[in-house]
């Protein structure tokens, strides 16, 4: 068996795994903060995100047999390509798996509550009261909830007949009278020396705590991205790189719900420059891979980026060569800065973040969109990615065309050509991403459309290619 049949059983493997913690009723994004779910809110990263907003359990069913139908062609598929009868036993499972996890959901909730959680619930006149769920809590009636005191000591005009000292008037119900004697040093009477008085609630600002997920998730990629660049020179590791990109469509994709991503990112820096309210950590995802592309190559593409490792899996017709020429690339390119363009103007003119209401992308990793425009994107996509090799990273992707620029940069760590090149064919005919091209008998290397795969690498006969910092 192939090393690359090895890599897709591997991944039909995840997929089953993957069904062990899908019951349908919410989508990955929103378990990615479970917590936050719970109390009714969405995660501060993906507050843009429509897949979020519009999870609901009244879905489930609809959830359940969409995804089923997204096994069953997963399944169909394999088992054409591979003729392998335990490809369909792994499918069958799955779905009945799947299916099972909706009619045992009820048994499985817990049937009592914690001991040391308070619950907020409104009463029939829509205040908000606590309710204890255990005994260190007293539960307040509904009719009586609790009373914040809003008064303060108001001096007023004491009468002349008076003989106390100091006197309590009841204020529209928010202070008790308290009645004594005349001769009481404290009694209630008519005049007073204090008033309480009602004032003005003022509002205090709440500082939204870091969320350090956010912080430590590109922490660790920038560290990841380091390390691939130290050993992509090594054969035996870049035999490995099948590994990289499943890890990264498992968890950043269907785990993590492709939700926060480099180009929400993207955009959320924009947003930020025009004005916009953004959570700072948000900004890491795209702001760290700048840097990382600059000291280490353009690897998150080639290597760990889930988006074009999900084409990279579809993709299924490496012999035909379709947009393979000089002339494709330069229109593609120019494609690609007119998307980035159209997309900074949105956001100019209209400050939202619209990509992320129609992104295919979470649409293939949550199995949910909030419009058909999501749907019909998501056909595309896939379609396309069957016969062109990731064709929304060369087309469309603005962080890519970002990382691109940055490559260009005096001192950046990229591919390179030394003089022991003979212009052969062997690199260009291994190059999926179109970088390298052999026109008129010479191999053209596009520095700025290659994303570090190292596929060429084993190709050269001469030891013509080399990874440095071209000054």
């Amino acid at each position: 068996m192939s090393l690359n049949k090895i890599y897709r059983v591997i991944f039909t493997i995840a997929l089953f795994f993957l069904g062990s913690f899908v019951f349908a009723a919410v989508s990955p994004a929103v378990a990615d903060s479970i917590e936050k779910v719970l109390n009714g809110n969405v995660p501060p990263e993906c507050q843009t995100c429509a897949a979020n907003t519009g999870q609901t359990i009244g879905a489930s069913l609809s959830n359940i047999i969409f995804i089923s139908i997204l096994i069953v062609l997963g399944t169909v598929w394999f088992y054409i390509t591979y003729k392998k009868k335990y490809i369909i036993a792994i499918g069958s499972f799955l779905a009945i798996l799947l299916v099972g996890s909706f009619f045992a959901a009820p048994y499985l909730r817990p049937k009592y509550e914690p001991v040391n959680c308070p619950i907020i619930i409104s009463n029939s006149k829509g205040v908000d009261v606590f309710k204890a769920p255990g005994n260190e809590f007293s539960e307040v009636s509904a009719k009586a909830p609790v009373a914040v005191a809003t008064s303060v000591a108001k001096p007023v005009e004491k009468s002349a007949g008076a003989s106390d000292e100091f006197t309590t008037v009841e204020d529209s119900g928010n202070a008790t009278a308290t009645s004594k004697s005349s001769s009481d040093e404290f009694s209630t009477a008519s005049s007073n020396e204090f008033q309480t008085a009602p004032v003005a609630a003022v509002p205090v600002k709440v500082k939204k705590p870091i969320n350090y997920k956010m912080i430590y998730e590109p922490v660790v990629i920038f560290l990841i991205l380091g390390f691939i660049s130290l050993f992509i020179k090594y054969e035996g590791f870049r035999k490995f790189k099948g590994l990289f990109l499943l890890a990264a469509i498992v968890y950043l994709g269907f785990y993590r719900g492709a939700c926060p991503c480099m180009i929400s990112s993207f955009q959320g820096t924009i947003l930020l420059g025009l004005g916009s309210p953004m959570p700072w950590e948000n900004l890491l995802w795209f702001l760290l891979l700048i840097p990382a592309t600059y000291l280490f190559g353009r690897v998150w593409c080639g290597w760990l980026c889930h988006l074009g490792a999900l084409q990279e899996f579809i993709y299924r017709s490496p012999k035909m060569k379709i947009l393979s020429t000089l002339k494709a690339q330069k229109i593609l390119k120019i494609v690609q800065i007119s998307t980035l363009v159209l997309l900074v103007v949105q956001l100019i003119v209209m400050h939202t973040n619209i990509w992320c209401s129609i992104d295919p992308f979470l649409v293939a990793f949550n199995l949910f969109s909030s419009n058909i425009t999501g749907y019909v994107l998501l056909a595309i996509m896939l379609l396309s990615s069957a016969f062109i090799y990731r064709p929304f990273c060369r087309g469309f992707c603005p962080v890519g065309l970002i990382l691109g620029w940055v490559s260009l940069i005096p001192g950046a760590k990229r591919l390179n050509k030394n003089s022991i090149c003979v212009d052969c064919v062997s690199c260009s005919h291994q190059c999926k991403e179109h970088a390298m091209i052999h026109e008129n008998k010479k191999t053209v290397l596009n520095t700025q459309n290659c994303i570090m795969c190292g596929d060429c690498f084993s190709s050269c006969k001469k030891d013509a290619l080399l990874v440095n910092r071209k000054k």
